[in-house]
């Protein structure tokens, strides 16, 4: 693909926040409003990167870099200020135990795909490796596929490598739009738990108290979202020289369940809905990392990683759902668990947002982290496995 059509950092800025305004006005006209807006914002970012209006997010950029360092955790942070701790009450358990049936399916479908395809003939030495890679990241996030890729000097293997990237972003994607569509097709079956009642917000619904919105009450969330970001990187930064690495979204979420206790929180009206904007301006760049010219391109090599990939997912979502019929799991609440699995724990807000369930997001986030310490290891045993 050529160069992008929009590619100066303010132009592409303006860009991604017309799709978000686009994606909101879609996202709320009749039958659309099922899917919400986190479902259009998404294909719209693809389009316009496959289309060549702006460049894709798989190859970064001073405004995607910003938006995946700094928007995203102040966004968590936000929408963390209204999260009820009684959420983890009700949904955590159940929570810990899909996320935990849906590692294992991950495991368990990297074995079969590696046996099925021709993983050895196309990538020799590398295959294991790969397949501990696609364990790591699809049971934590791109930090453990990253760890088994630099122990086992993957990044070394040139378009075999960048393919493998181009895959997991793909997949990534159409996995995420799949599981906006799960809950309302496991609704239809009374076996798996019923769904609390969605709430159907009215858009054109004034704001609770004074209509006047004032720019402290615009300014205090962010000042205080920006404050928190900066306090949990630079803990998470003194915490590791000491030997004591912990993820700065933890100590993020740490924060916020805080604050959130504070009688005076309460107050900041505007917290959840800036938080919700941050978040779709990050879908809206996740939909642009589906470069499918770059899949194209890998020509052999990507048909048979990305086949590799379809059997994981299958056989994840076939363990999950035995689970969730056996136990009758509410159907969001799989969709979750699946979602922080293969998206990791910034993508909870999806399921959340979509099926309107803020009990939801908490936990979500919290199993996304417990991926994150687990995916690494998880890696590595597979590659073990299947390259002994």
């Amino acid at each position: 693909m050529g160069e992008a059509l929009v590619s100066a950092p303010w132009a592409l800025l303006v860009v991604l926040v017309a799709t978000v305004a686009l994606a909101e006005v879609v996202g709320r006209i009749g039958a659309a409003r099922r899917l919400g807006p986190a479902m259009f914002v998404i294909l719209f970012g693809a389009v316009l990167a496959n289309c060549g209006i702006i460049p894709s997010a798989a190859n970064g950029g001073p405004i995607y870099d910003q938006i995946f360092a700094t928007v995203i955790p102040a966004s968590i942070f936000l929408v963390l200020l209204e999260v009820n701790l009684t959420s983890l009450r009700r949904a955590g358990g159940t929570m810990v135990a899909s996320f935990l049936v849906g590692s294992l399916g991950v495991m368990l479908g990297v074995v079969i795909a590696f046996r099925l395809l021709p993983m050895q003939a196309m990538l020799g030495p590398l295959a294991a490796p790969f397949a501990g890679m696609y364990t790591g990241t699809y049971i934590g996030g791109a930090a453990n596929f990253n760890a088994v890729a630099i122990a086992y000097d993957a990044f070394g293997s040139g378009t075999r490598f960048t393919a493998a990237l181009v895959v997991d972003n793909v997949m990534t994607e159409i996995w995420l739009l799949f599981l906006l569509l799960l809950p309302l097709m496991l609704a239809r079956f009374a076996r798996f738990g019923g769904a609390a009642a969605m709430s159907e917000p009215d858009p054109g619904a004034a704001p609770q108290g004074d209509a006047r919105i004032s720019s402290l009450a615009v300014a205090m969330p962010i000042a205080l979202a920006a404050a928190a970001v900066f306090v949990s990187d630079a803990a998470a930064a003194w915490l590791a020289a000491r030997g004591l690495p912990l993820p700065s979204i933890l100590i993020l979420t740490t924060l916020a369940l805080a604050i959130a206790q504070l009688p005076a929180t309460g107050r900041l009206r505007l917290g959840q809905p800036l938080g919700v904007w941050g978040m779709l301006l990050f879908l809206a760049c996740i939909g642009a990392s589906a470069d499918i010219a770059a899949l194209l391109a890998a020509r052999a090599t990507g048909l048979v990683l990305f086949g590799f990939v379809a059997v994981v997912l299958l056989v994840h979502l076939a363990l999950l759902l035995a689970w969730g019929w056996w136990r009758r799991v509410d159907p969001a609440v799989l969709a979750m668990a699946s979602v922080t699995n293969i998206g990791g724990s910034t993508t909870a807000f999806v399921i959340a947002e979509a099926n309107r369930r803020d009990d939801l997001l908490l936990p979500g986030i919290l199993v996304g982290a417990l991926g994150n310490a687990l995916g690494t290891y998880a890696g590595f045993a597979i590659a073990g496995l299947l390259g002994a």
